[in-house]
């Protein structure tokens, strides 16, 4: 198999010369689990970084995605599946994973300092994990890493979550999804699912393209996953009689997460 380095411009070329034309962008990504993405309305292609040494095979792949603007057609899906197969891809994204642990277990033996202090009970814990798991199977199509902390915050004052970023050797990685221990009370059931998609979707945005506020690339993730899309989430929220309140309460899980094992 004959394999050309191409840069973001000559990779660009090549698909737009199949017949992609709508695209405006090509942008390289060091992760661990995106292997592409299609965003801004179908005009920018995202692409692991594995796939900058490419085959005429590869890119005819490439641009039958893009032109039928993401997994819509038979077609499409039979490229995918081509490039998710592709090898150089498999030993990368091991590669970065093999890296990843390793950091991990670095932050581990000298403690995460930079992650919130967790208050969520063991019943509280796989609560919020099967609720990150189904959400990122059914709104993020399986974009974010699994083992991404979900963590509870008494501490936290009028924020209702937060998505803290890190970055190691040129990787980046999500610490952590915070949220506040108040969402778990009785009556916050719709705040609750969608301050957890609002961090979600700041982890898929952060991870994709390294952005970390509410721009336009945030923005498209909360349209796509079904989250507020605003800057300041405002809708009130029922809160504890007395900051130093425990809450142990766990709430019944949405009866679709519960078909899902």
């Amino acid at each position: 198999m004959d394999l050309i380095r191409l840069s973001t411009a000559d990779f660009l070329r090549e698909l737009r010369r199949r017949g992609a034309r709508r695209l405006r962008d090509v942008r390289f990504r060091r992760n661990r689990n995106t292997i592409w993405s299609l965003t801004q309305n179908g005009r920018v292609l995202n692409v692991h970084e594995a796939f900058q040494h490419a085959s005429p095979d590869l890119l005819d792949a490439f641009a039958t995605i893009a032109l039928e603007g993401g997994l819509s057609t038979p077609d499409a899906e039979r490229a995918s599946v081509f490039v998710s197969d592709w090898p150089q891809l498999k030993a990368a994204i091991q590669a970065l994973r093999t890296e990843h642990d390793e950091r991990r277990r670095s932050i581990d033996d000298r403690g995460a300092s930079d992650a919130t202090h967790c208050c969520a009970t063991p019943e509280q814990r796989k609560y919020l994990r099967r609720l990150y798991v189904y959400f990122n199977r059914t709104r993020f199509g399986g974009a974010l890493p699994g083992d991404v902390p979900v963590r509870l915050s008494s501490r936290m004052k009028s924020a209702l979550g937060h998505m803290l970023p890190g970055e190691s050797g040129g990787v980046r990685y999500v610490v952590e999804v915070a949220l506040n221990v108040d969402l778990l009370l009785d009556g916050n059931g719709a705040e609750r699912v969608d301050t957890l998609l609002h961090e979600m979707a700041h982890a898929a945005d952060y991870l994709e393209s390294g952005n970390r506020g509410h721009g336009r690339s945030w923005r498209e993730w909360a349209m796509r996953v079904g989250c507020a899309p605003e800057l300041v989430y405002e809708r009130p929220v029922r809160r504890r009689a007395r900051r130093g309140d425990t809450v142990t309460r766990v709430p019944p899980l949405p009866h679709a997460v519960r078909q899902v094992a």
